[in-house]
């Protein structure tokens, strides 16, 4: 009776923790249905991917940059897994006071937060900071060149404040009122989201 009451605490545990683990590690219930969205799509790319299954988010203005991107990214042989792309936030931007230097292009989708992996290892953000640029393994070092010489990106290592593991199109700078309008668009489409399980779930 005590083995068999062991045997049982034993399959509990590890089921909470397969669950866990499937809970933070596949996150397929927060991937919104994207087809009927006006400014928002979904990307799903070759060398870019989300991290732990997310669901990678974009303005679909922002789709031939990531394209480009990903096509740096496979140039080299390498992976981006992007740990955040649009960002949601439940507030709207007051079109009176937007200040380009304090908003952010997630907001607008035209921007991604990410990791790189090459051979097997994994680069964060100190590892990819500008003055660790020559340590970095040489497919890296053409990946960011690529990046900083394209004339529309942005890579976030050459800000005041570095970010290094940012990429983006300057929206903010370029054209505040389209950042603002583009803004609305995605906070429209992301509020209005159905989560594609429960697509799935009334097939």
């Amino acid at each position: 009776m005590k083995q068999l009451l062991t045997a049982l605490i034993m399959v509990s545990v590890a089921f909470i923790i397969g669950i866990i683990y499937c809970y933070y590690s596949f996150p397929f219930w927060t991937h919104l249905k994207t087809e009927n969205f006006e400014a928002l799509t979904e990307y799903n790319g070759q060398n870019i991917t989300g991290l732990y299954g997310r669901q990678i988010l974009i303005n679909k203005k922002f789709t031939p940059y990531i394209i480009e991107i990903d096509n740096y990214a496979q140039k080299n042989n390498i992976k981006l897994i992007v740990n955040q792309s649009y960002r949601f936030n439940k507030k709207t931007i007051n079109r009176a006071v937007v200040n380009p230097a304090s908003v952010s292009n997630h907001l607008a989708g035209f921007a991604i937060d990410f990791n790189i992996e090459y051979n097997g290892v994994k680069y964060f953000s100190n590892n990819l900071k500008r003055k660790n640029i020559k340590k970095l393994p040489q497919n890296i070092q053409n990946f960011i060149s690529a990046v900083r010489k394209h004339k529309n990106l942005r890579w976030g290592g050459d800000f005041n404040i570095e970010d290094p593991v940012h990429i983006d199109y300057p929206l903010n700078l370029l054209n505040k009122e389209d950042w603002i309008t583009q803004n609305e668009l995605c906070h429209k489409d992301f509020s209005q989201g159905i989560p594609k399980w429960k697509i799935w779930k009334n097939k």
